[in-house]
């Protein structure tokens, strides 16, 4: 508590500093008691955006609003903002009856779903959250603002939970498809999402639904609110917004034929039986794993393991009841997978994962303002989101040989007196268990987050053209996560390990023992032959509840100011400037077993530090053309911002200074076509997670080519202090057509991204790390590497490195028509196309992962098309998402593919993936329609025809791009007045 308070503290003495700071700045310009006038249509059409918003997404131009340009900090009349920008409009957020606005982001082709419900299966981190990843650049490289502002971080990376924000309130959402890190700051290297809020609404708006799949699962309850009021002559005006939605979930995944046709990859030997490395088949049974247990090895006296399969405990398993049965062996198998025989319907890595995990959020969002004068007006705003997501798993996943597994003696009076029997006639002292089930309880975890944030404001007319805002926010966010029936390792080995005790009770060897040094009085032996033959207070001893309590806090504030100094030829010149300064701070406490990574899987480690930032920044636009023979006109745009960054954790600080810019131009040779392009350069500073974490041990499943052998083998991944920015190149081109005449309401943009990343920061990840060493040797990533005295992979160390060079180069399209059929009757079309040329990372030299449909990569083509038809009281949206063929795995190898032999490590016997095409239907129709006053029933049925993703591996299907769970309905109530 003390902590907590002292936290409190310095974030309130950090915000008066903060404040002091603002204020001190307003001095130097006069105040002057001018109005402020709004810009004229065209100025407005103008200053939207460099890709201009559809109908849906049309700019408020309320005499008190300001235009707001996501891209540019200028806000002042007649510039263009020269970075390409995708609007997401209120109208079609709602035609698509998204609950949040974070899955209606998705659909645009630029986004990569990589944190959603349908993507956790068991993994309780941040589950439920709805998390942005621009260009698949990762989360932590896209900017999330809320009314140009940066949001309190819903997680330690720093990335923001869209399910946080009321949908309702949604005024808009602008999508910078490109590096902007000079107009806004770290993280904005991918791109700026600004979700922007009706903070003017006027009356109520309500909506209640309710959805469900074709197979009778995924129920989802959802109600949200909204409403907002002027007073004192429009001066002053109070919105409010709020909204609950309860998701029971999909799954789990054998309820699909993509599950239970049982697809999997086999490993082997390349060339051995004239089959490549990895083999895609159906029916593909766990070879090493039993819910009651399978013998994998045998263990001498000498300590020498040998396989079980061909000796005289060959192919026997531990039934239900803990009796010897037989195992049969199917074709080609593999350390953990075989083709065929015993283990239909089991899943090795996961059991039976839901297909989408059962979520419940709830968040409401105040917003007060009060013009007291043109050149004050004052604004507070506060909001509070909860999200709580559940997973669930199996709690034991042990393969036996060649890995460890579980050792059970001979000794151990829980085996049958046959097995004994068998053991002593062979000179076998002990076996290995191999083991997968749920006998002891799922692994059942929580992850609840709880945000809150404050911020407080002002903005107004300094005179003439200048205009300043300031504003000041604390917010934090209290983030518990728990899993249940999780395995104590220390504790799970010594109780199985039993021995008889006095009158032939089972105990624990370390009781029975010479040696009193390791008594362990808690322990009880655990007899985990077959399923359920064990007593409570074993399990209770063996399995535990893992806790972690994590706050994550950020105090931020800036001053802006902008207007136009002195004016060209061609016009006058806009000028943005401004300070900014936050600090992050990261707090987690965790369970004693935690911290010692004592646990199976999902430990945590505690950890605390902070990263406090000051920066500034100018912007400005200088007008060369206007209404010249040369042209309608032409604007170059610049920025520059430097920033100087402190960590600090447990008494060590580390400092760096960083500078972004971007230069840009707009050119209008003809009213009707908009030439852009900018070069930038930007950067992302590493994030409270990356710097401070301690290391977290875990479990992952792993392919070593190095023995042609698929190990769990334990993972640690933890944080560095000393790492620096990244550094990303990023250069933009494109064109907007918007003709007039008979093509009037067509719109058509195209547009060139190329974006580099120098000293990445990255994981590279296990698997990589692992491929990386074995196949270049290279001694610093083969330190992270541990191998037993047998060879046999052991550990990986995830660190935390700038070690990376990432690039992305792609194209993006955009086009529109929108056509009013008269008397309340209307047309709209829009189509949205992105195309991936390059993604490829230094980790894998030669590997471009542009065109790879698996989860580590990003297809070739994605394009997203809808079409509107408003006819009187009736609407009618249609959809169709588009997903290109394309690879399996990139870094492999199959028949399709140049160079293709079956000896290659990484030879595959198809590395193709089909194109998929899903159709989305809404139809809504009034039932009151009287101006403001409102009433609509909505349906909408999402994947109409029923088409599933293609089959990937180990039923671990691929819910980034594609649909695992197949048709669904929604359908619900409108009504505003």
């Amino acid at each position: 508590m003390r902590e907590r308070r002292a936290g409190a503290i310095g974030s309130l003495r950090y915000l008066a500093l903060l404040g002091s700071t603002a204020l001190a700045a307003l001095f130097p310009f006069p105040i002057a008691a001018s109005a402020q006038t709004a810009p004229s249509a065209d100025q407005s059409a103008a200053q939207s955006t460099s890709n201009p918003p559809p109908e849906d997404a049309a700019v408020s131009t309320d005499a008190r609003d300001e235009i707001t340009v996501t891209g540019t900090r200028l806000g002042v009349s007649g510039f263009t903002a020269p970075t390409p920008v995708t609007v997401l409009g209120a109208e079609l957020i709602a035609k698509t009856a998204s609950p949040t606005v974070g899955e209606a982001l998705a659909q645009l082709p630029s986004f990569r779903a990589t944190t959603t419900p349908a993507t956790q299966q068991i993994f309780p981190a941040n589950a439920g959250a709805r998390i942005a990843d621009l260009r698949g650049l990762g989360a932590a490289r896209t900017l999330v603002l809320v009314d140009s502002r940066r949001f309190t971080p819903s997680t330690s990376s720093g990335t923001v939970d869209l399910n946080l924000i009321p949908t309702l309130l949604v005024q808009r959402a602008e999508v910078v498809t490109g590096g902007a890190s000079a107009a806004y700051g770290s993280d904005a290297v991918s791109g700026v999402i600004n979700i922007l809020l009706d903070t003017t609404l006027s009356g109520i708006k309500t909506t209640a639904g309710y959805g469900i799949s074709d197979r009778g699962d995924g129920q989802q309850y959802f109600a949200q609110f909204a409403a907002g009021t002027s007073f004192n002559d429009g001066r002053g005006h109070a919105v409010f917004g709020a909204e609950y939605n309860k998701d029971e979930g999909v799954g789990g995944c054998y309820t699909r034929t993509f599950c239970s046709n049982e697809v999997g990859d086999l490993t082997g030997t390349p060339g051995a039986g004239g089959r490549p490395a990895h083999n895609i088949s159906y029916n593909v049974h766990t070879s090493s794993l039993t819910p009651g247990g399978l013998i994998t090895a045998t263990i001498n006296a000498a300590g020498v393991r040998t396989p079980a399969k061909g000796g005289p405990l060959s192919g026997i398993q531990f039934t239900g009841n803990a009796q010897p049965a037989s195992f049969t062996y199917g074709n080609f198998p593999s350390a953990l997978f075989q083709e065929g025989g015993s283990g239909a319907g089991l899943n090795t890595f996961f059991g039976d994962p839901a297909l989408s995990i059962p979520v419940e959020r709830y968040n409401a969002l105040g917003h007060f303002e009060y013009e007291f004068s043109p050149a004050f007006t004052w604004f507070a705003e506060a909001s509070y989101g909860h999200v709580a997501g559940y997973v669930t798993g199996p709690e034991i996943r042990d393969i036996g040989f060649p890995a460890p597994g579980a050792v059970i003696s001979i000794e151990n009076p829980f085996l049958p007196a046959s097995i004994k029997q068998t053991m002593t006639a062979n000179g076998i002292v002990a076996l290995t268990l191999g083991k997968l089930g749920t006998e002891f309880g799922t692994i059942d975890s929580t992850s609840v987050r709880d945000t809150m944030r404050m911020v407080t404001g002002g903005s107004g007319d300094l005179g003439g053209s200048w205009k300043w805002d300031a504003y000041l926010q604390y917010g934090v966010t209290d983030y518990k996560q728990r899993s249940i029936n999780n395995r104590i390792t220390a504790r799970y080995a010594k109780a199985i390990d039993a021995v008889a005790g006095p009158g032939g009770t089972p105990v624990c060897r370390v009781n029975a023992d010479a040696n009193p040094n390791n008594n362990d009085p808690a322990c009880v032996a655990l007899n985990i032959l077959g399923n359920g033959h064990y007593s409570q207070a074993a399990k209770d001893y063996a399995f535990g509840t893992t806790v972690q309590n994590s706050v994550f806090t950020q105090t931020a504030g800036a001053f802006n100011v902008r207007g136009e100094p002195f004016a060209t030829w061609a016009g006058p010149v806009g000028l943005a400037a401004g300070v900014e300064a936050r600090r992050n701070g990261l707090r987690i406490a965790v369970d004693p077993i935690s911290a010692t990574n004592g646990f199976y899987v999902f430990n945590q480690t505690p950890s605390k530090g902070q990263v406090g930032v000051i920066e500034g920044y100018a912007e400005l636009a200088i007008p060369l053309l206007r209404d010249s023979v040369l042209g309608s006109s032409l604007e170059i745009n610049g920025a520059v911002r430097q920033a100087r960054y402190t960590n600090t954790s447990a008494g060590t600080k580390s400092r760096f200074d960083a500078t972004t810019w971007k230069l840009g131009a707009t050119y209008r040779p003809v009213d009707w076509l908009m030439l852009r392009a900018t070069q930038s350069r930007d950067i992302r500073a590493p994030n409270t997670s990356e710097l401070f974490t301690t290391p977290v041990g875990g479990q992952a499943a792993l392919v070593d080519t190095k023995t042609s052998t698929q190990v769990f083998a334990q993972t640690f991944t933890g944080g560095n202090i000393n790492l620096k920015p990244e550094r990303a190149q990023t250069f933009t081109a494109g064109a907007t057509l918007q003709p007039e005449g008979a093509l009037r309401g067509f719109r058509f943009s195209a547009d060139y991204y190329n974006i580099r990343i120098d000293s990445a920061i990255a994981t590279l990840g296990a698997q990589v790390i692992v491929d990386t060493c074995n196949a270049r040797n290279d001694p610093a990533i083969c330190a992270l590497v541990t191998r037993d005295s047998n060879g046999l992979l052991q550990k990986v160390a995830v660190l935390f490195l700038n070690l990376n060079r990432q690039q992305v180069r792609g194209l993006d399209f955009e086009a529109g028509y929108s056509h009013s059929l008269g008397a309340g009757r209307s047309l709209d079309l829009r189509i949205l196309a992105t195309h991936a040329i390059d993604y490829t990372n230094s980790a894998l030299p030669g590997v471009n992962r542009a065109g790879d449909d698996g989860p580590a990569g990003v297809p070739s083509w994605i394009i997203d098309g809808d079409v509107s038809v408003d006819w009187g009281p009736v609407g009618v949206h249609a959809e169709g998402r588009y997903i290109s063929a394309g690879k399996y795995d990139a870094t492999l190898i199959g028949p399709q593919d140049p160079g293709y032999s079956v000896l290659l490590p990484n030879s595959i016997n198809t590395n193709r993936v089909p194109s998929r095409f899903m159709t989305n239907l809404g139809i809504t129709f009034d039932l009151i329609d009287r101006g403001s006053r409102k009433v609509e029933l909505f349906g909408n049925v999402y994947n109409l025809f029923d088409v599933l993703a293609p089959p990937l591996w180990n039923g671990n299907n691929n819910g980034v791009y594609y649909d695992n769970i197949g048709r669904r309905y929604r359908m619900g109530v409108r009504a505003s007045f």
